[in-house]
């Protein structure tokens, strides 16, 4: 390899490297933001509700326990991989500094208790809450949120969809439908 091409892969490496791990940082925020903002809850519940669609609508009443059990294992997954592609959504829609200070909202201890609705905020977290309120990036979040729930809603739909098909695939197969 001459000098000229060591150099221009040197610059090229060392350009490439710092934005890919920017990417992949950007990513990884977005989807901790998706794991402390009650989306795994939400989505669970989805889950939850897809297989009772199952039972009713398909399954025959012999269907063992067993395949419920079986397809319940695989839950966590599929919420793992609705996560992974529900974040480019927030990518499309909100830029990096926006989904730290989201993600750094979320964290607090107010953000948690506002997603709980079990117990009574402190006074001190609901300063923190009306700070966050009237902050620049809640007008952000507000202006884009038609937005981003229409591409949440297309997502989490074919994600549906996928989960019915797969369940009446399996029970297909195994013989279990009415």
């Amino acid at each position: 390899m001459n000098k000229i091409s060591a150099f221009f892969l040197t610059v090229f490496l060392g350009l490439y490297f710092p934005v890919a791990a920017q990417i992949d940082v950007y990513q990884g925020d977005i989807i901790s933001l998706l794991n402390c903002n009650g989306t795994i809850q939400k989505y669970d519940f989805e889950y939850e509700k897809t297989l009772v669609s199952l039972r009713v609508r398909v399954a025959a009443k012999d269907t063992p326990n067993s395949f419920w059990e079986k397809f319940r294992e695989e839950k966590k997954e599929s919420i793992k991989e609705l996560i992974s592609i529900l974040a480019f959504a927030y990518r499309k829609n909100y830029s990096y500094p926006e989904i730290k200070e989201l993600l750094n909202y979320c964290k607090t201890s107010a953000a948690q208790e506002q997603l709980e609705n079990e117990k009574e905020v402190t006074n001190e977290e609901l300063k923190i809450i009306e700070v966050y309120n009237t902050s620049k990036i809640a007008k952000t979040v507000l202006a884009k949120k038609e937005v981003l729930a229409a591409d949440v809603k297309s997502i989490v739909d074919e994600w549906k969809r996928e989960l019915f098909a797969k369940g009446l695939g399996a029970m297909v197969k195994a013989g279990y439908t009415k």
